[in-house]
């Protein structure tokens, strides 16, 4: 198989429907995508899928540009993976910036069941660092040994090498439990955190993915792959005693518990971690949350996952809007970066944010916590 097909599907894997999945076998994705591959990702020979106009009106354009003057040009997506359309980090940026981003922060998680043909670490940063300042990343490790305390010293000195890369690309450490199939109880995250509050750097920032993904419904069993959503892997409450105890860690609760999965589901917890995210978000001065992925759109314009102008509503009632930033968590799909940027425009303005706080959502915010 190619290098491209490789790297093709772990994009799929990672981005399919907006959320980094846990990864699966070469052969067993080829065999088990076969023609359905170009139906869920319109993507062939690494070519960026046809664009749709994702139902964006001239009004909804006004809007955007509204935000970018008060924005000064500048809005940061802060929630991109690696995918085909892209090698290095000027085609990266080249591509956020036809979208309104003049920003971005990139991360991958080292997959569970693949031996992928790069270090992800090696990748991501290889990317940044030609970006002329225009891209950053986030650090991870491998988490998905059998026997971590075999490769516990491995893994964090992975990770410290790349936490103390000179060049100021990396911000921090990216962790995705459901995907990883890492407990939020394991005491793995106890030694990255640990590992990180030892770190001589300014950039003591933890990305967690805290919420659901749609592969652990039907959608990963179609396409074999393993994520779990127990309460052990998505409740950011098992966090608190980190957050407590390391004020000097910021951790950073992406998709601010989401739910990505429908009612019904067995793993539908209706949005209780969402709320649990904003509660701790409102009680500690070290957590913030993001907005990714919960207004990724179909091509027709309809969200795909309910619920997120809910959660913005919420995050305004409790008044946190000043912990909240943005991502988009499309970079599968360039066509599909601005359209999210929209919608989550206006949801903060139905929502009541001001102007100042939308501003500080899509640059300021991001600025603070990663520490650019």
């Amino acid at each position: 198989m190619s290098m491209n097909l490789l790297h093709l599907i772990f994009a799929i894997a990672l981005c399919c429907t907006n959320n980094n999945a846990a990864a699966f076998s070469h052969q067993k994705a080829f065999s088990n995508f076969g023609t359905s591959l170009l139906s869920h990702t319109n993507v062939l020979g690494g070519a960026t899928p046809p664009q749709t106009d994702y139902n964006v009106t001239r009004e909804d354009l006004e809007v955007l540009d509204n935000e970018l003057k008060h924005c000064g040009g500048e809005i940061i997506d802060a929630h991109l993976h690696t995918a085909p359309w892209f090698n290095n980090g000027e085609e990266l940026a080249a591509g956020l910036a036809e979208n309104s981003i003049s920003i971005g922060l990139l991360y991958d998680p080292y997959p569970k069941q693949v031996n992928l043909p790069y270090d992800v670490n090696t990748k991501v940063h290889s990317i940044a660092s030609s970006s002329n300042g225009k891209i950053f990343c986030l650090a991870s490790l491998n988490t998905t040994h059998d026997n971590w305390e075999e490769h516990r010293q491995t893994e964090l000195d992975r990770l410290r090498s790349f936490l103390s890369k000179k060049d100021g690309c990396v911000l921090g450490v990216k962790l995705a439990p459901p995907h990883t199939c890492l407990p939020l109880t394991s005491n793995i995250i106890g030694d990255i955190v640990e590992h990180l509050h030892c770190h001589d750097g300014n950039n003591k920032v933890i990305a967690i993915h805290i919420g659901t993904t749609p592969f652990c419904g039907p959608l990963g069993k179609q396409f074999g792959l393993k994520c779990l959503c127990g309460d052990e892997y998505v409740n950011p409450r098992h966090l608190e005693r980190y957050i407590s105890n390391y004020p000097d860690i910021t951790f950073a609760l992406l998709h601010s518990g989401h739910e990505f999965l429908p009612p019904g589901d067995d793993c539908f917890h209706n949005f209780k971690y969402t709320d649990e995210c904003i509660a701790l978000a409102k009680k500690y001065p070290n957590v913030y949350l993001s907005l990714s992925a919960i207004f990724a759109l179909h091509p027709d314009g309809k969200l795909k996952y309910p619920g997120g102008f809910e959660t913005v509503r919420k995050m305004k009632e409790a008044d946190i809007a000043h912990k909240v930033f943005w991502g988009s968590d499309q970079s599968f799909n360039t066509a599909s970066i601005r359209p999210a940027l929209i919608v989550s425009i206006k949801a903060m303005i139905e929502a009541g944010f001001t102007q100042e706080e939308r501003t500080w959502t899509l640059n300021g915010c991001t600025r603070k916590v990663f520490r650019f």
